[in-house]
């Protein structure tokens, strides 16, 4: 085959497309439980958007996004991220006019062009939520257990969260100055990555993965110290409506995002099974971003979890079942019977029953190979003893039994369920 995929994009087929399909309606089903209402934004925008937000010092808009000119001379970008987006169709949309406090989800696809690894892909696909004109402690508290809920609701376990203050931009002022005379003593032990960002960005070497980054950043300070009274009484609300709600956490006083926007309250969820790098969703407080932008000040706070990760964590929970139980297959042996088969097909498809049947008009033995490949917990078996009977053989492909069953009366009782 003279063309293949691109290094670190993927086909999603499969278990893996089960996997996606099931965390995307546990995220349906919880985020319209909490009111946030879906959202769909272009997924290539301005390269200019996502420096301005995502700050021009971070590794995502300094070596990860996928940019380029486009035939109008405008500097363009694949997004890297949902929540520039979100908040450029807030303002443009005049929602901060009409609606004040606006809630959001969005999925699908986001791009950054760094070195492929499980779990880490150069397309990969996330799921989030953003709440936009909300600067209440609650709504972080909210978007945590929004969270939470989620990925009970996917199947996943064993998750731990941890959340820390970041603060605002002003009290990091004096802790970024403290950071940068600490790590500039221990310039020569960090890792060559970190001696960049600490001429860049100083606040990502607390992120650093590498073992003896992590030893020094333990012996820094924490930005507890700096942060004042508003700050630390907003966090101590979250933690204490986490805590009346049964969410557990703990505390990372070393904890940062990657992205420069977050202020006060910043959280993230890691499993056991992602190894080292093992970030399952994270999110925080955003309360400047929308004024950066030329909007009003407007608090926000917003998560986002990557369904690749999740798809990864949700394997052990059993999220792919090898039968599907309201799925249907309709096997047929001869011409009147296939003729047949296909008015129940299409009558049980116009009712909502999920159900196929194998039209190559192939031996049984192979229909039921396809029954198999299909999922299908039922199925019917149709011949000409069926037909001049009035009803049908239904084996349950999970157990290996077979009944007869009336015909007519059976396919009354098949409805289309969730």
């Amino acid at each position: 085959m003279p063309y293949g995929r691109l290094r670190g994009f993927q086909d999603i087929t499969g278990d893996a497309a089960a996997l996606f399909a099931r965390a995307e309606a546990a995220a349906r089903r919880v985020f319209g439980i909490f009111g946030f209402e879906e959202i769909r934004v272009p997924v290539l925008e301005e390269k200019a958007l996502f420096a301005r937000a995502l700050g021009e010092a971070t590794d995502v808009v300094q070596k990860e996004m996928y940019e380029f000119e486009d035939r109008s001379k405008t500097r363009v970008a694949l997004r890297p991220e949902g929540t520039a987006g979100v908040v450029r169709a807030y303002l443009e949309n005049n929602f901060h006019k009409t609606e004040g406090l606006t809630k959001f989800f969005y999925m699908g696809p986001m791009f950054r062009s760094e070195r492929p690894q499980a779990g880490r892909l150069r397309q990969f696909h996330q799921i989030g939520v953003e709440t936009l004109g909300a600067d209440s402690p609650w709504a972080d508290a909210e978007a945590i257990q929004c969270l939470a809920l989620f990925l009970d609701r996917a199947g996943i376990s064993s998750y731990e969260i941890k959340l820390n203050n970041l603060g605002t931009f002003e009290e990091r002022g004096d802790f970024r100055q403290e950071l940068h005379r600490f790590f500039s003593r221990e310039a020569g032990a960090l890792c060559e990555d970190c001696g960049v960002r600490l001429v860049k960005n100083v606040f990502r070497i607390l992120d650093c993965k590498n073992p003896s980054c992590r030893e020094i950043v333990k012996k820094s300070s924490p930005i507890t110290g700096y942060l004042g009274k508003e700050s630390r009484g907003h966090f101590d609300a979250v933690c204490e409506a986490l805590s009346a709600i049964g969410i557990r956490y703990s505390l990372d006083p070393y904890m940062v995002r990657g992205l420069d926007y977050y202020t006060k309250t910043v959280f993230e969820v890691s499993h056991p099974k992602l190894g080292a790098q093992d970030a399952l969703a994270a999110g925080g407080r955003y309360d400047r971003l929308v004024e950066t932008f030329g909007g009003p000040r407007a608090g926000a706070v917003g998560f986002a979890a990557g369904v690749e990760r999740l798809a990864m964590c949700m394997a052990d929970a059993g999220a792919a079942e090898k039968f599907s139980e309201n799925a249907y297959f309709i096997v047929t042996l001869g011409e009147r019977a296939f003729k047949e088969g296909f008015k129940i097909l299409s009558a049980l498809r116009a009712r909502g029953v999920r159900v196929s049947m194998d039209f190559a008009g192939k031996s049984m033995k192979s229909q039921m190979r396809a029954a198999d490949k299909s999922q299908s917990r039922h199925v019917l078996i149709l011949g000409d003893n069926e037909l001049d009977g009035g009803t049908c053989t239904v084996k349950d492909m999970q157990t290996g039994t077979q009944e007869l069953q009336p015909l007519e009366s059976y396919l009354a009782s098949l409805r289309g369920k969730e």
